[in-house]
């Protein structure tokens, strides 16, 4: 990666919206994806389940292994709907306040979007410099990223509905086999949803995302010529609207 000269002009990149919004995604996948997991295999768990529900079995005098996987499940439950609520305000002010950059780099012809994919994809694992027709068609969000959030896009809906119809299903009066089925959805979303993290983690942690890792738990800015390098029709669009 080239050397960032950290004195030079910056760009704000990641507003404080969009940090908070992050982190709180960031907490709430984490904390889904360990009660979940806890819940899905128990017999791997127990340790975790013993080690929740100890402290309120010796209040209750119930076995601490079955408390800790009631507790877990509250949690999963609780954590579920708080972060579907983050979700949908999130994204009606998206919506609202015409803020969606994610699907710009799509809108170009499907040729242009696999030229950078296929760019993208060497520079990441080979270490090949991006092409110059590349860079300067570069969106905030590049082609990887907007497919990588079709991963969420599908994955979101299996887990929440899936997720919903699976509390209520006694109350609905669901057969067994349509909870099985409904277990099987929701394993899918989470797998889709762990490819996309690990997927976002490869990228994230890549040294030539460093200003942009730096810049999401920071204050949102990264050095304009990185900006520019990497985000080139981004910044032709909305200007140099940095400061030191």
């Amino acid at each position: 990666m080239d050397k960032i000269n950290t004195q030079s002009e910056s760009i704000e990149i990641a507003s404080l919206g969009y940090r908070i919004a992050h982190h709180l995604n960031l907490a709430f996948f984490t904390i889904l994806a360990i009660t979940g997991s806890a819940l899905f295999a128990s017999n791997i768990f127990q340790w975790m389940d013993y080690a929740v529900g100890y402290p309120f079995a010796v209040i209750t005098g119930t076995d601490p292994i079955s408390m800790g996987a009631e507790v877990l499940r509250a949690m999963h439950r609780i954590f579920a709907f708080f972060w579907g609520v983050l979700l949908i305000v999130y994204g009606l002010y998206l919506v609202v306040f015409k803020k969606i950059r994610m699907f710009d780099a799509i809108r170009r012809p499907l040729r242009e979007q696999i030229e950078e994919a296929k760019a993208l994809a060497r520079h990441y694992l080979f270490g090949d410099p991006i092409p110059q027709p590349v860079i300067e068609r570069a969106e905030r969000h590049n082609v990887m990223v907007v497919y990588m959030t079709f991963l969420l896009l599908i994955s979101f809906p299996l887990l929440s509905i899936s997720g919903v119809l699976l509390v209520y299903r006694f109350s609905l009066g669901l057969s067994q086999s349509t909870t099985q089925m409904l277990l099987m959805l929701h394993d899918i979303g989470f797998i889709l949803a762990l490819i996309f993290v690990f997927l976002h983690l490869f990228a994230s942690l890549h040294p030539t995302n460093r200003p942009l890792l730096m810049a999401m738990f920071g204050d949102g800015k990264a050095p304009i010529e990185w900006a520019e390098k990497y985000f080139g029709a981004y910044i032709r669009r909305y200007g140099r609207r940095g400061s030191k």
